[in-house]
């Protein structure tokens, strides 16, 4: 029934090359393919998870992160097309996805026998009018991805037929395996979808499991939808407990409170959980990226000299050392991560406290009272450090790369803020044409930003048609042009290479500072639960990993 969908020549979704977690000490020098080793019950009445941020209310408009908040929000919905554990846009919604050669019509044929979780039969009109709610909608990365859509038809119940505005080559990854369709007859009329209240309409999706209670800042509670087109959840109940952070949801874990958390645990907490006794760890591969980002619009920020010079002073393999006990990648200096398709492997990420110096000297910011802090425009060159204070990784993080800048007499102030009071500063509205209120900020960006080459243009560009992620307000004509024609290209081989001037620009530019890869390990107890299903590069806390073998996309 769930069939391969009918390919058209043009470029793959991106093959991630899976990490080897034996380099860093974790697995014995296995290499993991994607599915995680983690064993235990197959399926289970009731799993208690943690997490440690305010997701708001768990609506396509109203969730708060990437992760775990969209990850809990899909839940609740589907897409057309579905991440497979290698990460691979597969048939969901739709059992067929057909393109033409020019790349600018998909015919989507739909699974039969779905519903929405009130028993409605979800239809091609549903489709429809979930890009067209879309688009006239607020901003988010949902309006985003569906701008480009110029034309969406039912063709008869089961059958839609999208038309682009310009070709798009990460049309099935970026839009049709990450877009949640929403019920009609729910949202029609709801004028304001991101201001919804939780409530019995709301609630509504078609995914594996309805919201039926939800608290934010304190929990959730997920129920089964017994008739799921997918087969029938593997657990009855999701219980979602906030904490205030790592410490308190892993001691929760310990004491049997939780039975497993929506985040990765620190990498001393590995060997303490599996000796806990009745307590695991799974870990799997992921593409998660921790950033150093700027605000491009605050001197000298705003040159790109400087910027060089702070890429060049932090040590990145210092802090995947200290902070992570070698439980994570380097970041490239080109974006990319170094295990992609895409790495371009001529792209250098160096570390030299000694060049970042003289570039500070030729750029005429020097030290003149030989107080150790170098002086812009007569006053010491000193800058805030914003980091989220639920977060004790990326605080150990700020505290030394603010350490690395001071050795170049670059002051810095790492201040530790609420989750919210970060985005608010950085990503106001999470719409970049609000603008930033910053100066520096520890940053991390979800694994489809890695998933998705063409994401690499959402990163830079100035256009914030294309560069609805450029958190740091970065303008560069030359990267503007470069992501277009990323965004545009379905040459795989031009597209590669556009790729790579693409990476080399970013790490001439330096409009953010790709620190590190986490390796994801996650703990759980394997007497409540434990037959999780990982997608490569995102890790297993994704609806797959409740979802029958036999429904596996």
């Amino acid at each position: 029934m769930f069939e391969r969908r009918i390919t058209r020549t043009a470029v793959p979704a991106l093959v991630l090359v899976v990490l080897i977690l034996g380099a860093c000490g974790s697995n014995g020098g296995t290499e993991d393919t994607g599915s995680s080793d983690a064993a235990g019950a197959a399926t289970a009445e009731t799993l208690r998870i943690g997490i440690m941020s305010e997701e708001g209310n768990l609506t396509p408009h109203t969730y708060a992160t990437g992760f775990p908040g969209l990850n809990l929000t899909m839940l609740s919905y589907d897409s057309l097309m579905q991440a497979d554990e290698n990460g691979e846009p597969q048939p969901w919604l739709a059992e067929t996805v057909e393109s033409s050669p020019d790349g600018l019509t998909y015919t989507l044929g739909l699974a039969d026998g779905v519903t929405w979780h009130d028993g409605e039969a979800l239809t091609a009109e549903d489709v429809v009018f979930s890009v067209d709610y879309y688009k006239a909608g607020p901003p988010g990365r949902f309006a985003t991805a569906m701008a480009n859509v110029s034309q969406a038809v039912a063709q008869d119940e089961s059958t839609v037929v999208l038309t682009l505005g310009v070709p798009d080559p990460s049309f099935e990854i970026r839009v049709l395996a990450d877009v949640p369709i929403l019920a009609e007859h729910v949202w029609s009329g709801i004028t304001e979808p991101d201001l919804a209240p939780f409530d019995e309409t709301t609630n509504i999706g078609s995914g594996p499991y309805r919201l039926v209670e939800s608290d934010p800042g304190v929990s959730y509670s997920f129920e089964a939808h017994p008739e799921y087109f997918r087969g029938e959840p593997k657990v009855d109940e999701l219980v979602v407990v906030q904490f205030a952070d790592e410490a308190g949801a892993t001691a929760a874990l310990r004491s049997g409170e939780i039975d497993t958390m929506m985040r990765s645990i620190s990498p001393e907490q590995i060997d303490v959980l599996r000796g806990a006794g009745s307590l695991d760890v799974v870990e799997a591969p992921e593409y998660t990226t921790t950033l150093l980002v700027f605000n491009t619009a605050v001197a000298p920020f705003d040159q790109a000299e400087f910027r060089r010079a702070v890429a060049l002073a932090v040590d990145r393999q210092r802090l995947v050392d200290d902070v992570f006990l070698g439980a994570a990648v380097v970041g490239n200096a080109g974006w990319v991560h170094p295990s992609s398709q895409w790495y371009d492997e001529s792209v250098e990420t160096v570390y030299d406290p000694e060049a970042a110096a003289r570039l500070l000297d030729d750029i005429g910011l020097t030290d003149s009272d030989s107080d150790g802090i170098r002086e812009l425009d007569g006053a010491s060159l000193s800058f805030e450090l914003l980091v989220a204070s639920n977060n004790a990784l990326r605080m150990r993080l700020a505290e030394l790369i603010g350490e690395q800048l001071g050795e170049v007499g670059i002051g810095v102030e790492v201040s530790s803020v609420e989750m919210q009071t970060l985005d608010d500063a950085v990503w106001p509205g999470y719409d970049v044409a609000q603008g930033r209120n910053y100066e520096m900020s520890m940053w991390g960006w979800s694994a489809s930003s890695q998933a998705d080459i063409g994401q690499m243009a959402s990163l830079v560009s100035s256009d914030p048609a294309i560069g609805n992620l450029n958190v740091t307000g970065y303008a560069d004509p030359e990267t503007d042009a470069l992501a277009v024609e990323l965004d545009t290209e379905l040459d795989p081989t031009a597209r590669a290479e556009v790729a790579d001037q693409l990476q080399q620009r970013i790490a001439e530019e330096v409009p953010f500072v790709s620190l590190l890869h986490p390796n994801g390990a996650y703990g759980y107890n394997p007497d409540v639960f434990g037959d999780w299903v990982s997608i490569t590069g995102s890790g297993p806390m994704t609806k797959l990993s409740f979802i029958p073998d036999d429904g596996q996309p």
